[in-house]
């Protein structure tokens, strides 16, 4: 009944080949009766699409399971208000558009910039006339003792004049003036907003014509050639994260696997979900990748090299996993203790000195399993 039973079984499976189905009968009678050993003919190994290979050494790791977002460096966004109030005349870029660190963004009027410049020209001017006060007292000092207090007077004067004329010439070389036009008379109407980084304008808060205050933000601009991977550790696996770990990672809406490190480790385990972040530097020069994007990560930890089988080669039999091994003219089982599992990839552990060289069958295993089945 048994052999019935693995003979129709066999006319079914291989019915979808590409082959003779006449061939079948081959196989199924054509094999040993012996438990331990199973005889296939050379047309039969051909016909079950059997494969050998040996025990190959490969780098292994087991993988902690996690997931998290993508992030802007924190270094790499800037938000850009101006330094004095204004009304907005001319917005230059608009979401999406891509800035170089120096571009003009927006022009903007106020009257208290022209009120800047002219206390500036009166600043210099004072500047001026007290610097030669200072000179000419310290003049009369040496002819006549009696005028220390004026000379220490008008040296006060003249440092504290000199410091507002600094502080005004500061002021209006950030925002963007050339100083000495005004010194000529030439007066500028409007002042302006500079990009401080490279990158791409990912919000206006703004229109032309509205007033804005040091307070509020005009631009957001985000560099995200060089983003952060933020990825969530349970605290119980954090022990077996290391800087340095390999990451492989890939967004919900696009499978291509990307690779990254581990670089940095948080401190402070949140209360609530019992996790802790991870942090990795990761390139973004294809531009795919967004920030707040939500990605699943596997972190490959405990690395080492190990002898390896493709997963389809192991089966379970009766509770145990076991290979088939090709001898000279038949093949056998082997008992085998299987560690790492990862990427369709099976560490072997203890594997005997007589396996190493051994032709284990890596395809067709089921022919074989089947065969073993019918011999109970």
């Amino acid at each position: 009944m048994k052999n019935l039973f693995y003979f129709l079984s066999l006319i079914i499976l291989i019915s979808c080949s590409p082959k003779d189905t006449n061939n079948v009968n081959d196989i199924a009678e054509d094999s040993s009766k012996t438990l331990e050993n199973i005889s296939f003919s050379n047309k039969q190994i051909e016909l079950a699409k059997i494969e050998t290979a040996n025990l190959e050494k490969r780098i292994i790791s087991e993988t902690i399971e996690c997931s998290g977002t993508i992030e802007v460096l924190p270094g790499n966004i800037a938000t850009i208000s101006p330094f004095i109030n204004g009304f907005i005349k001319t917005l230059y870029y608009f979401p999406g558009d891509r800035v170089e660190k120096g571009t003009k963004l927006a022009s903007l009027q106020h009257p208290d910039f022209i009120n800047l410049q002219q206390q500036y020209i009166e600043a210099k001017s004072q500047v001026d006339y007290y610097k030669e006060e200072y000179k000419r007292q310290g003049e009369l000092t040496i002819e006549n003792a009696a005028s220390i207090k004026k000379t220490q007077k008008a040296k006060a004067d003249y440092l504290s004049y000199e410091s507002s004329y600094k502080s005004l010439k500061a002021q209006l070389e950030i925002l963007g003036v050339n100083t000495q036009e005004i010194e000529k008379g030439n007066f500028v109407k409007e002042f302006i907003l500079i990009s401080p980084i490279s990158g791409t304008v990912s919000h206006l808060n703004a229109n032309t014509g509205a007033f804005v205050s040091p307070e509020n933000y005009i631009y957001e601009i985000m560099n995200d050639v060089d983003l952060n991977l933020c990825l969530s550790i349970f605290e119980k696996d954090l022990f077996q994260i290391k800087v340095g770990q390999k990451i492989i990672f890939w967004s919900l809406n696009n499978n291509h696997k990307r690779e990254a490190k581990v670089k940095r480790k948080g401190i402070k385990i949140d209360n609530i979900n019992h996790t802790t972040l991870i942090y990795s530097k990761i390139k973004n020069e294809s531009q795919q990748l967004k920030s707040g994007m939500f990605v699943n990560a596997q972190i490959y930890i405990n690395e080492h090299e190990a002898l390896t089988l493709p997963s389809e080669a192991i089966v379970d039999y009766n509770n145990e996993s076991i290979i088939f091994v090709k001898n000279a003219e038949d093949f056998s089982f082997v008992k085998v203790k299987k560690g790492v599992e990862q990427d369709g990839i099976v560490e072997i552990l203890e594997a005997k000195d007589n396996l190493l060289n051994s032709e284990i069958v890596i395809k067709g295993v089921y022919y074989l399993i089947s065969k073993l089945d019918t011999k109970e």
